[in-house]
């Protein structure tokens, strides 16, 4: 279960505007008007320790973020004071009167107060400004006031001991250093709603803000990066898709009898009961309200112990890989929780995703023995959060609006929770696995979570053999001309005649010499030629030269990219591509990263010799845009796709498509004489080639058009050929397999690998889901759905390089981005995502994503004409590749070296270097 009610505690008045306090080892509510009282989370239902030391009603309380001594502030319109618990624990055993330290006199209304990290400091928010407080006297350290509206909540960072954050309802947060008695940063009106919340992440310098309009944002927090918003989510629209998923079985009940059409207006027809059910369900829900009252950053659970792979025993040294990257990645991650009113949402604060959703109209089990087993929350109007001794879940108190209670509830890390005991508030998300196509037909889908797939686990890497009817053991072998055998019971030549003599198949000539034209003459002899140099080198260094291509070759193959280098900063190369501007669509590398070609919208590509000096070789023969670029494995050939329908290969050193492939079925009838007919079992493509690319190391070949993936078989004709015989070309393809999306219109992004045998492929529909074909089995084995709020538009796979090995589970990461909704990190084993990334624009372009090679960084484009690169373990950039002119549309790693290309829509392209 991942939210039990431990407890009930009665307060003297409603608690939903006070600041109540926890620490995990006691909680403090005020027990009488004017007095606090102090529990064990070991014995809530015990007598609590009083604190008598106010005259008027208590406000705020807070607790020390230190143990040993417990250091507990309480606040009202009268004092400040600060508390020793041990101190008063003692006192009230042996008899004494409890004292403690006041630090603020007559100071008004104390809206919310907090502890520096050493529990030297307090800081009170009082109407518009913020109290810099001395801890142990009464003294004022620091005033700060800027704010033009209530400060709502002032927080010290853990990771600055003099860094104060403020919110206030006036849509802005200041950052402040004591230290220097200066204002840091001042943000500008952001939201449309006050900020109401706030809260400081223990690990990563950052903190979220919840606004009243159900709107999260985090903001980064070190020095340097200008307080940008990392990431942004909208909780209101999270819990109107909790609340619609509800609401769905009760819209659409079982009806047995008859059903009635009317024709009169909405407000004369007689509402049934069902219908009365809904809009009541609908008017209790609204009431709950979408406010963030409170935010907290918990910590993550430990491992119950290292990964080990499947293989067992100890590997030997040169088949170890680091694979430190993919355990930071795949590990539990930490939870920040959002409380509304009426609901607890716990959230993955690397991927940004929901993981439990815990409504307090459901009841909730109770251990409380004095209680009943189940528990009903009513709304809440004041939280407070804390971690437990059990790091794997934490003490959540909730003041009531209506009541005058505080609940104490203990909510568990979802990955902890067993799969046997889920929890009652999500057993209606189980019904979105199942769902109704509106044809009839039943879709399975699957839900992501932290949790494994009770399916067989899909990877990248190939652990099965192919099956007996496998497409991907097709094959496309060309016809050879063979001789004819000669016919049974043939008569001629009679028996007992003789053979015919070698003459016979002669052809018939009348004289015994024909004279030859002179073309099977042994050729001349030079009988001297003049010797125009005569050093030795010569002819070495011509040989040299003839085999510098080969040589090259094998000399890069030995080489080993840098794993522990830099991301590229530094911009060696600028160059266009064309001399008028055009937009490039694609850019994509060699594995050898001797090459680098470039898709065009002028109907052309390019390919450029790395490094890049001078003008590229152009292809041309598309009659449309040319979308995508893609390389063979063997570096040897080309394969480009076009909105002229068609899909193109050619080789790299000829300027002309060997191969075109613009029928649905094969190329077969395309050297017969006479009028083509449209054959209606091959038609053409009727719409664009949006993606096509090499795959299962250059055997096949995948296309997406419309909402189809075609899977083709081809033979390339290498035989040498003049210049007529070239026309008359022997090169061929025909279909394999081909696999829609059913429920999407388009696919809007394709993804495989082609370095090595893999049976999957991803693609991405315009319906905003991802769909994982099996190639092996031919069919789809997932449908991930609501990948992101638009339709992916970029999946790119950690493919490492031809210079670089990685752990296997390395391989099963990829990233997807859509317009306005970022970029994600998926891992294709448990089918959730693990990481999110902010910060970059993408609203309406489709901007490259790129791995690096050593899989640390990940490189985008955008549209403010810069290129970013994300540290992969992280969730904001690290930096900014600035000086572009347009919008940033594609970005590559070069495969060998820690060099980076850039591709804009103005036709340049740029290269930078870690040097």
């Amino acid at each position: 279960m991942a939210a039990i009610h431990e407890y009930s505690i009665r307060t003297p008045f409603l608690p939903s505007h006070v600041q109540i306090a926890c620490n995990g080892t006691y909680l403090a509510l005020p027990y009488t008007k004017a007095t606090v009282g102090i529990w064990s989370m070991k014995s809530l239902s015990s007598s609590p320790v009083q604190l008598e030391g106010h005259r008027k009603q208590i406000s705020c309380i807070c607790f020390g973020n230190r143990h040993s001594p417990t250091i507990l502030c309480s606040a009202a319109n009268d004092f400040i004071i600060t508390w020793n618990v041990e101190k008063a624990r003692t006192s009230v055993e042996s008899g004494q009167q409890v004292r403690g330290q006041v630090i603020s006199k007559g100071q008004g209304y104390v809206q919310y107060v907090n502890f520096s990290p050493n529990d030297s400091l307090v800081a009170a928010c009082i109407d518009k400004e913020i109290l810099i407080l001395d801890a142990k006297s009464e003294r004022i350290d620091t005033r700060l006031e800027g704010h033009t509206a209530n400060v709502n909540c002032a927080e010290f960072c853990p990771h600055y001991d003099s860094t104060v954050v403020s919110i206030s309802d006036d849509r802005t947060f200041k950052v402040w250093d004591i230290s220097t008695s200066c204002l840091v940063y001042q943000s500008t009106i952001i939201s449309a709603s006050p900020f109401i919340s706030l809260t400081m992440d223990m690990i990563t310098p950052q903190f979220a803000v919840g606004s009243s309009d159900g709107q999260m944002r985090v903001f980064d927090l070190t020095y340097g990066n200008g307080f940008r918003c990392l990431h942004h989510l909208d909780v209101a629209k999270i819990l109107r898709r909790q609340r619609e998923a509800r609401e769905q079985p009760l819209s659409s009940p079982e009806r047995t009898g008859p059903t009635t059409i009317s024709s009169r207006p909405s407000w004369q027809l007689d509402q049934s009961p069902d219908d009365q059910l809904v809009s009541m369900t609908t008017d209790e829900a609204s009431e709950a309200g979408e406010s963030i009252l409170g935010l907290y950053y918990a910590l993550r659970p430990n491992e119950g112990g290292s990964r080990t792979t499947s293989g067992g025993g100890r590997k030997p040294a040169f088949l170890q890989t680091d694979d430190t990257i993919v355990r930071d990645l795949l590990e539990k991650a930490p939870m920040l929780l959002v409380a509304t009113p009426g609901c607890l949402v716990q959230v993955n604060a690397h991927s940004y995703e929901v993981a439990s959703y815990i409504d307090f109209q459901d009841p909730l089990p109770s251990e409380s023995f004095i209680e009943e087993t189940e528990k009903c929350i009513s709304l809440s109007g004041s939280f407070a959060f804390a971690q437990a001794e059990d790091i794997r879940q934490v003490w959540c108190l909730a003041g009531s609006i209506f009541q005058k209670t505080v609940n104490v509830l203990k909510i568990q890390h979802p990955s902890c929770i067993p799969s046997k005991s889920k929890p009652l508030t999500n057993q209606f998300s189980e019904t979105l696995r199942i769902s109704d196509d509106g044809a009839g037909d039943v879709v399975i889908k699957e839900q992501i979570d932290s949790g494994t797939d009770t399916d067989a686990e899909i990877t990248v890497l190939s652990s099965t053999p192919l099956l007996v009817n496998s497409p991907l053991k097709s094959e496309l072998v060309p016809k050879t001309k063979e001789t004819t055998p000669p016919k049974k019971g043939k008569l001629w030549p009679p028996a007992g005649s003789k053979k015919s003599s070698a003459t016979d198949s002669q052809p018939l000539t009348f004289k015994t010499k024909i004279k030859s034209s002179g073309y099977t003459d042994a050729p001349r002899m030079n009988m001297f030629s003049p010797v125009t140099s005569k050093s030795r080198g010569g002819s070495a260094g011509s040989r040299r030269s003839s085999s510098s291509s080969s040589t090259s070759a094998n000399r890069t193959l030995t080489k080993e990219y840098p794993m522990d280098a830099q991301y590229p900063t530094n911009m060696k190369v600028k160059l266009n591509v064309v001399e008028q501007p055009i937009p490039i669509n694609c850019i994509a590398f060699s594995d050898d990263g001797q090459n680098l070609a470039v898709a065009l919208s002028n109907k052309s590509s390019q390919v450029f010799k790395m490094p890049l000096t001078g003008k590229g070789t152009a292809f041309t023969g598309h009659n449309g845009v040319v979308n995508t670029v893609s390389w063979s494995h063997s570096n040897q050939w080309l394969l480009t796709s076009s909105a002229d329908k068609t899909a193109r290969l050619w080789h790299k050193t000829q300027t002309e498509p060997v191969l075109t492939i613009d029928n649905i079925n094969n190329n077969f009838t395309m050297d017969k004489e006479g009028p083509k007919a449209v054959d209606k079992n091959n038609p053409p493509f009727t719409k664009e080639i949006k993606h096509c690319r090499f795959y299962y190391v250059d055997k096949f070949i995948l296309l997406t058009n419309g909402n189809t993936m075609y899977m083709y078989k081809y033979h390339l004709d290498d035989k040498p050929k003049d210049d007529i015989k070239r026309y008359q070309t022997k090169n061929r393809y025909k279909l394999v397999k081909s696999l829609q999306m059913d429920r999407a219109q388009q696919i809007t992004a394709l993804s495989s690998v082609n370095g090595f045998h893999s049976y999957i492929v991803l693609c991405a529909g315009s319906n905003k889901s991802i769909e994982v074909f099996d190639m092996n089995k031919a069919q789809s084995v997932r449908v991930v759905p609501d990948v992101h709020t638009r339709p992916v538009h970029t999946i790119c796979q950690n493919e490492g390089s031809t210079y670089v090995s990685h752990s296997p589970n390395a391989y099963d990461l990829f990233l997807t981005a859509a317009p306005t909704d970022g970029i994600k990190l998926w891992d294709l084993r448990t089918n959730r995502c693990v990481r999110r990334y902010d910060g970059h624009m993408n609203r309406v372009h489709s901007c490259g994503l790129a791995f690096s090679p050593c899989a640390k960084y990940i490189a985008t484009g955008s549209e403010d004409r810069t290129a970013y690169i994300f540290d992969i373990r992280a969730g904001t950039y690290v930096h900014r590749l600035t000086g572009h002119t347009d919008v940033v549309s594609d970005v590559k790693f070069h495969p060998l070296y820690p060099e980076l290309v850039t591709a804009s829509m103005d036709g340049k392209i740029r290269l930078y270097s870690d040097r």
